[in-house]
């Protein structure tokens, strides 16, 4: 089930064409001769627009996020799970001083809300206008079979995450499986190739975790794993794709705007797995972590692994020579 307080277009991934909705807030808002329109997500996090109306497109990822307590339109349509349809906001006690009265002149704001398939508030559509407006029956009317066109959407977006949930996650740690990584992480690549940003594989072993089963039992062994795929998903970001490919073998695909940044990665999570580790107390473990980077031509992303691969591998042997040593 999609997770109602997660941003729906964090790391977007086509699984809904935003230029479909791009193009229903531009009709509505050319129907009823508003300056303004919008799509937006209310999360626990804050209020964020995803569509705006007549600039080709809404920069989701950069919009800014507004904090949950922010007097809104918005806000009251996401909380009372109704329309809002007021007129004259100027002259109504109830609305004059919110800024976007007082501060962006709207005098004339209808909103509804959207919900996802079960029911819970995904956000709202809404109109915003600088003058008094006089809307008839006919025009709620529209808008709300409109609205039905934005859920019927979401609910697409629900299926594709339950069945993502199904054939996509595995079953231990609940992060993705071998297919479901090679699928999105090609995804990202691809994106990264059109976009020009870099993108980072991270290949994650567990060292000595032979020995953990022999020596403490495979129910041990499933708990170092688990807790190794929360550390993942604890400290890195929400748009980084986290997996594992069996075993003690785990995969990290992230965006990086500078690669300086991965040995304090890496060392983060090191430092984060041992703490866990003693906190659940599991005996200490360490890891071997390998990386490699795009290199700015199309690729696929078995190359990448491959290549972090054998970087992880090289970690590993001083590792086993480390302990040799002592």
């Amino acid at each position: 089930m999609f997770e109602t307080d997660k941003w729906a277009f964090s790391g977007v991934d086509g699984q809904i064409s935003l230029h479909k909705w791009q193009k229903t807030i531009d009709l509505i808002t050319g129907l009823f001769s508003a300056p303004s329109g919008y799509i937006v997500q209310a999360t626990s996090k804050g209020y964020r627009v995803v569509i705006r109306s007549n600039e080709g497109g809404s920069s989701f990822e950069t919009n800014p996020i507004l904090p949950p307590q922010t007097p809104l339109f918005c806000r009251h349509v996401a909380e009372t799970n109704n329309i809002l349809y007021v007129n004259d906001a100027s002259n109504n006690d109830a609305w004059n001083t919110l800024p976007e009265v007082v501060e962006d002149g709207v005098e004339s704001y209808l909103g509804l809300p959207i919900h996802w398939p079960e029911g819970e508030v995904f956000g709202t559509l809404c109109l915003k206008d600088t003058k008094i407006t006089s809307y008839t029956d006919e025009y709620f009317e529209l808008i709300e079979q409109l609205r039905d066109l934005i859920e019927d959407d979401l609910a697409l977006v629900y299926s594709y995450e339950q069945m993502r949930e199904i054939a996509m996650l595995d079953s231990l740690t609940n992060i993705y499986n071998r297919r479901a990584l090679n699928l999105l992480a090609q995804q990202k690549l691809n994106l990264a190739l059109r976009l020009g940003f870099d993108v980072c594989c991270l290949f994650i072993d567990i060292n000595d975790f032979k020995k953990l089963n022999d020596t403490c039992g495979h129910e041990v062994g499933d708990k170092a794993l688990i807790i190794l795929a929360d550390t993942l998903k604890t400290h890195l970001r929400d748009a980084d794709i986290v997996g594992r490919l069996g075993g003690d073998e785990f995969v990290a695909v992230m965006q990086l705007s500078d690669k300086s940044k991965i040995s304090y990665i890496m060392d983060k999570i090191s430092s984060e797995y041992s703490k866990s580790l003693l906190k659940e107390d599991v005996c200490d473990l360490s890891l071997s972590i390998g990386y490699s980077f795009t290199n700015k031509q199309k690729q696929p992303f078995e190359a990448l692994l491959n290549d972090a691969d054998h970087a992880m591998y090289k970690n590993k042997q001083a590792y086993k020579l480390a302990k040799k040593a002592e």
